[in-house]
């Protein structure tokens, strides 16, 4: 990191959250620098295998921002302790499941079985839209005029907001946010065939 770069840091006001553009871009073309001739390119691939395999692609960009925020003295793990985004379980629910790491949260969808809804239709309909990958989403549960799907927490708001009133097959779907409990397959007017 340059000595202009931690200057410019200390005189940013951390109240306004606004990141020296200027003095990013010279530590980004040193990191830019730094991967055409790396010191240590086994390691470097080595790092990069274990990240590519740890982070989801949708959440690589953000990944590689944080780091580049604690490299550059912006961001520490104890103060996103303290972000009202990451707040602690006993704060907030406790999201219904992990997949890779990630946290996943259900989604109510107004179509089920009745209407002929499979699993991979909703999943590509929500990649179409948003982007994200299908293989990134997590199960279908189908109920005879409704279902669920498991979705990472991060992305909720841009599915429900992407996805809320599209069509399949002509018919518009309602999508939002689960309620609290999800009945089990077996609860549900003794329809256990999932």
């Amino acid at each position: 990191m340059s000595i202009g770069f931690k200057e410019n840091l200390v005189s940013t006001d951390s109240a306004s959250n606004k990141i020296p553009e200027e003095a990013l871009g010279a530590f980004l073309d040193g990191v830019l620098a730094e991967l055409k001739t790396p010191s240590d390119p086994a390691m470097l691939t080595q790092v990069r295998a274990i990240f590519r395999k740890r982070i989801p692609l949708n959440l690589r960009s953000y990944a590689a921002a944080i780091l580049i925020l604690r490299a550059a003295g912006l961001s520490h793990p104890q103060s996103l302790k303290s972000s009202p985004s990451t707040t602690s379980k006993t704060e907030r629910e406790a999201p219904e499941a992990r997949r890779d790491g990630i946290a996943m949260v259900p989604l109510f969808v107004s179509m089920g079985k009745r209407q002929r809804l499979r699993p991979q239709e909703l999943r590509s309909l929500i990649s179409e839209k948003t982007g994200i990958l299908t293989s990134d989403l997590g199960r279908v549960h189908l109920f005879d005029n409704y279902s669920f799907i498991d979705i990472p927490e991060t992305e909720a708001t841009r599915i429900i907001e992407a996805v809320n009133g599209a069509t399949i097959r002509g018919k518009p779907i309602e999508i939002k946010p689960a309620k609290k409990r999800v009945m089990s397959a077996k609860e549900s007017d003794g329809d256990n065939t999932n």
